[in-house]
């Protein structure tokens, strides 16, 4: 599992209509094989795990400190 800061730098050249509302510096876990789903409409838990991620600001967590601290320990 990777852990890794968001960072909507050159969002542009991306293939999106617009720049994601990702938080900068917002962890992310992505799986080693970067792969989000095992099929079709079959997403990995890493999914849920990033949407919690970045719930956490709208939940009462807005320090940095504190989304590195759970996605390591969610990493881990």
């Amino acid at each position: 599992m990777q852990l890794i800061s968001f960072s909507a730098t050159g969002w542009e050249s991306w293939d999106v209509a617009q720049q994601p509302l990702i938080r900068e510096q917002m962890p992310v876990l992505i799986d080693d094989d970067l792969l989000l789903e095992d099929a079709p409409g079959v997403p990995r838990p890493a999914v849920f795990v990033n949407q919690w991620l970045r719930e956490l600001p709208l939940n009462g967590s807005p320090a940095l400190r504190t989304w590195q601290n759970s996605a390591g320990c969610l990493r881990d």
